[in-house]
């Protein structure tokens, strides 16, 4: 997003489709581990959940207790192929994307069909390319009006959403 919010529309959708790359390969992986400790999954799958809802809140209220810093970056001047790797590496880099996918796979119950591996790619791929698609739109038509105030609104309200999601998880469980 701060790739598009800077330099624009083609090298916002470059960058994502790194991130995309990235996601297609960490859900694989995590595919494979989960089908690997799937009866541990299968077998503490509560507590598995339970986890996931106390990490998305305690993510949530750390994101809203840390200041939101923003970055004005000059132009860099990459091309099309030096922003897919920076996407790339930057996804890559960042564990915490496939501990997410583990979750939410332990929180869908994603398991024990080893055999559609490849529709799990193309699906994390699609779902991928259409998300960032809109975002990368969605942030070009209205980069003129988004101001660092508004960033840092837009961020609280991430955060307060990732915090929802996890006390959304942990009453589910409850009331289930």
């Amino acid at each position: 997003m701060e790739k598009t919010l800077t330099e624009g529309k083609k090298e916002g959708y470059t960058t994502a489709l790194g991130m995309i790359t990235s996601d297609v390969i960490y859900g694989l992986i995590a595919f494979l581990f989960v089908n690997f400790v799937d009866d541990f999954i299968f077998k503490y799958e509560t507590l598995c959940k339970i986890a996931v809802g106390v990490l998305l809140i305690l993510l949530g209220i750390k994101k809203l207790k840390s200041p939101v810093l923003l970055d004005k970056k000059i132009e860099q001047g990459y091309n099309f192929i030096q922003n897919y790797f920076v996407g790339f590496g930057l996804a890559s880099i960042n564990i915490t994307g496939i501990l997410t996918i583990l979750g939410i796979y332990t929180l869908l119950g994603i398991v024990r069909d080893q055999d559609n591996y490849m529709y799990l790619a193309l699906g994390i791929a699609s779902g991928g390319v259409t998300s960032w698609f809109f975002t990368v739109n969605i942030i070009c038509f209205f980069r003129k009006f988004i101001t660092d105030d508004l960033l840092i609104k837009l961020s609280r309200i991430a955060s307060f959403i990732i915090m929802t999601f996890g006390i959304i998880t942990l009453g589910y469980i409850i009331f289930s």
